[in-house]
């Protein structure tokens, strides 16, 4: 028995602001293991200053727990986990640590900017700063506390401080500010020392002329820095560098930095060693003194998830030369930075676009995204040599969603190794592993993940080349598979904060997140303001994280208000609707609305399920009387939706399409018995179109889930990778290496808003789901797929509990399941009652024994099997 994977707040040794929420897994090899007791001990620095000890607590579940002890500020805290099974068997953490941010204490240093900035329009550069101090000797610590924004990158003696790119993150700054904390202890030197900070603009001064009003944003504001050295000797005493008027400020080679333009920087600005010790300013004519300024308004708190590094290295796989300059392919559509060899003599000025679309003759096309920039260059980088040797460059505050790279103003041929490209995205682990039998599926598979790297930076943008914001909507669909796939749960916690932040006092909810204050009169309907209670509840589902319900609870109770308000007899009719369905034509607006589920109906499903879930959240929090009311809340309006749209004498549901009766499947907006013939009807609604689907984002998840949960997961299947449009393998056989935003390939070639395929592929295909009523795979669903086309697959998920995985393969006459269940944990093995035309269960054993001796036993409704199992691997096989 092993104790693993031990996280404070979901992260590795985090600083934190909040409270310190420790969890762990257990490992055994034995079956049937469990969690008897757990006792977590926490220390303040040394393991001689015991604060906080939970004593031996029964409990399995391996579920966060709160740590209750004061904190302090900048203080380091280690601690360990013991655990003990049934049997006396115990296991050990070992001893991990994490860190106090500031937590509420009031910060020492000034905000400060440019001593020449004055307008926020004419600050198109970087601004640089520098601060020499004296360390003394044996330091013991020294933390820098740092928030530059919109973008900072600091050094301590020209050394890089940390390995992440673009802080600080993006948030309402006018309500949230988010800071940094780096411990730099083996940077700094006895003696002379220099702190340096470049400052890009990011979101926060962002100049582009929009549709979104990003250059009206109610808190833009010239760049600026507030930050602090803490510095401890060998004694405990601490010295204090804090930003303010003392520091030096110029400009620098960073002549022009726009987050949706690019960046220009001319190498022959650049002062050798200015965040050296020793260095002389005299000898330029840019610097001085820096200025107060205004801090930007919101709360400061400590960044609390993985920050944006790069998570893979690309060598370019093909070059050609074309009339503008030469392309090179990155062979993948991705987000990220280009670092480049140039070579060539000084003075050279040379200019790199980026796209993810070429033209016919091989030239890059940005028409299709750079529609909606109304001001300065799109997506283009420019850099100006300042000798006549190779020189290396990428850029620091600004990223591009591009497979190509044109470079022109050389008179040289670029050479691949010459460019490399770095993909970046938070630095979230992979949690999930799904592979099937099938090329297709996995090519699928891989293109959604694709797709969701590119555009994790601090926030979930819709698409990362031409808007770099996010929608509502699109979060909502794509938070599921987040939470199977990767280690998303921070990053959906903050944008949850950022959610908050964004609601009014009415409840109502814009549809980009964070939001300038544009977005308020469209799309802000039920459907695509569903993360309020569709992220808690994922959260809950998956990680059995209570406390993201409790935290968006009186957010989620004041949206359900809002939409309450909006209703005509419990009908909703105000949303964006099923959005980019197939359709002919260019990515414009009245083409992607032309769906055919009509938008009172969604809207009204949409309704339905949030009142539901803030009915579930109220149970799970213990609000007994909220929970009543919200249930007698959502039959009403269940009641409204089934006199509108559904014919129970017909099975009929208005619309007739794919959508609408996804949407009353999924969403439990008909009763059992009338489900078998809703499924025939859509069934029959597929035939009719040519057995190709017909849905937008929100009938992909609705639909697939709708064939999934009742046995038709081949059929979504077959819809997925039919060849011909409109299909996902229709995408791949054009090239396509991440998803796309329009059915017929035109808009943008990489948006995330289809992602909740891949949480079908997991529940429904491989097999993993978490039992109905149970939080966090406590209990796990495995139903292989075993009555499709499939010949196998396989699916592995790391729970907050431990890993649950499955691996199945069958051939004509038999099959073989493999599953893993956690520690502490049961699962739950559905098959069918016939295989090959034989009864299953006589045939069927579990290593070699008949299955009655490992598992109990029953039957399911359809004649299935259901097997339950404790924790431990097992292998099912019948022959």
């Amino acid at each position: 028995m092993k104790v693993i994977h031990c996280r404070v707040n979901e992260l590795c040794a985090p600083f934190l602001d909040t409270a310190p929420r420790i969890s762990w897994q257990v490992e055994s090899d034995r079956r049937g293991c469990r969690q008897a007791t757990y006792r977590i001990r926490v220390w303040k620095e040394t393991q001689d200053a015991l604060v906080y000890d939970t004593g031996s607590v029964p409990d399995s579940s391996c579920l966060p727990v709160t740590i209750p002890a004061a904190i302090e500020p900048l203080t380091k805290y280690l601690y360990q986990v013991d655990v003990r099974n049934q049997w006396g068997e115990c296991a050990s953490s070992g001893i991990q640590h994490f860190w106090g941010a500031k937590r509420g204490q009031a910060f020492q240093a000034k905000w400060i900017t440019g001593h020449f900035c004055r307008r926020r329009d004419d600050v198109l550069g970087a601004v640089y700063m520098r601060r020499p101090f004296t360390a003394p000797a044996g330091t013991k610590r020294a933390l820098l506390v740092i928030c530059g924004l919109g973008y900072f990158e600091a050094t301590l003696n020209s050394t890089k401080v940390g390995d992440d790119f673009l802080s600080t993150p993006f948030t309402a700054y006018h309500k949230q500010v988010q800071y940094r904390v780096f411990d730099v202890t083996e940077l700094l030197q006895s003696g002379d020392n220099v702190l340096g900070v470049t400052l890009g603009n990011g979101f926060y001064n962002c100049f582009t002329d929009d549709p979104w009003q990003t250059k009206q944003a109610i808190w833009r504001d010239v760049p600026k820095l507030l930050c602090e050295l803490h510095i401890t000797d060998g004694n405990g005493h601490t010295q204090v560098i804090v930003s303010d008027d003392t520091w030096r400020t110029s400009t620098g080679p960073i002549v022009f930095n726009g987050l949706r333009h690019g960046e220009t920087y001319d190498a022959r600005l650049q002062q050798p060693g200015w965040d050296s010790p020793g260095f002389d300013e005299k000898a330029y004519d840019t610097w001085g003194d820096a200025k107060r300024t205004r801090a930007p308004g919101g709360l400061l708190r400590v960044l609390e998830m993985e920050p944006v590094r790069v998570f893979r290295r690309i060598t370019p796989i093909a070059k050609w030369k074309t009339p503008g300059g030469w392309i090179l392919d990155a062979g993948v559509l991705q987000s990220g930075i280009c670092r480049f060899i140039f070579h060539g003599k000084a003075g050279d000025t040379l200019t790199m676009r980026y796209s993810d679309l070429i033209n016919d003759d091989g030239s890059l096309d940005t028409k299709s995204l750079s529609g909606f920039i109304k001001n300065y260059d799109f997506q283009t980088d420019r850099y100006i040599k300042h000798s006549n040797e190779p020189e290396t460059w990428h850029t620091t505050f600004a990223y591009h969603g591009f497979r190509y790279v044109e470079i022109s103003g050389n008179d040289w041929e670029p050479e691949l190794e010459d460019v490399e490209v770095w993909s970046l995205c938070n630095d979230f682990a992979d949690r999930g592993m799904l592979i099937t039998s099938d090329d297709m599926i996995n090519k699928i598979q891989e293109i959604t993940l694709n797709a969701v790297r590119s555009v994790c930076f601090y926030s979930i943008a819709a698409d990362t080349a031409r808007e770099k914001i996010s929608w509502t909507g699109d979060t909502g669909l794509s938070a599921g598979q987040m939470l199977l796939n990767f280690d998303s749960q921070p990053l959906l916690r903050k944008w949850m904060q950022d959610m908050r932040d964004a609601q009014l006092p009415s409840g109502m909810l814009p549809c980009i997140i964070p939001t300038t204050g544009w977005g308020f009169t469209f799309a802000n309907g039920p459907d695509w303001s569903q993360p309020m209670h569709i992220i808690p509840g994922h959260l809950y589902t998956q990680c059995g994280d209570v406390q993201a319900l409790e935290d968006n609870y009186d957010a989620h109770c004041r949206y359900v208000q809002f939409l309450d308000t909006m209703a005509v007899n419990h009908i909703l009719d105000f949303g964006l609707g099923d959005w980019c369905a197939p359709f002919e034509g260019p990515a414009l607006s009245v083409n992607m609305e032309s769906f055919k589920c009509p938008v009172p109906l969604s809207d009204t499903a949409f309704y339905y399920k949030a009142v539901c879930d803030l009915a579930h959240s109220a149970r799970v929090l213990g609000k007994a009387e909220d929970a009543r009311a919200h249930a007698a809340h959502a039959a009403n309006i269940r009641k409204a939706f089934r006199e509108r749209f559904y014919d129970k004498n017909a099975h009929t549901v208005h619309g007739q399409c794919q959508t609408a009766l996804g949407l009353t499947i999924a969403f439990g907006l008909c009763d059992d018995n009338e489900v078998p013939h809703l499924i025939e009807k859509l069934l029959d609604q597929i035939k009719q179109d040519n057995d190709r689907l017909d849905f937008g984002v929100l009938g992909a998840r609705a639909v697939l889930t709708a064939l999934g949960q009742n046995g038709h997961a081949q059929v979504g299947l077959d819809l997925l990778t039919a060849p011909t449009y409109p299909s996902m393998a229709n995408w791949i056989n054009r090239g396509a290496t991440t998803l796309w935003e329009c059915w017929n390939g035109l808009g943008s070639r990489n948006h995330h808003m289809f992602s909740s395929v891949s949480e079908f592929f997991y529940r429904y295909v491989a097999g993993i789901r978490p039992a109905p009523g149970t939080a966090a795979y406590e209990t796990t669903v495995f139903e292989p797929m075993l009555q499709g086309t499939l010949r196998s697959a396989q699916a592995a998920i790391r729970t907050v509990r431990g890993k649950v995985g499955i691996r199945w393969s069958k051939t004509d006459a038999g099959f073989e399941v493999i599953i893993q269940v956690p520690v502490s944990c049961m699962g739950e093995l559905v098959l069918p009652g016939t295989y090959a035309g034989q009864p299953t269960l006589p045939r069927l054993t579990e290593g070699g024994a008949p299955v009655q001796q490992v598992a109990a036993v029953c039957t399911a409704p359809a004649g299935q099997l259901r097997l339950t199992v404790p924790s431990g691997t097992y292998t099912f096989t019948c022959l």
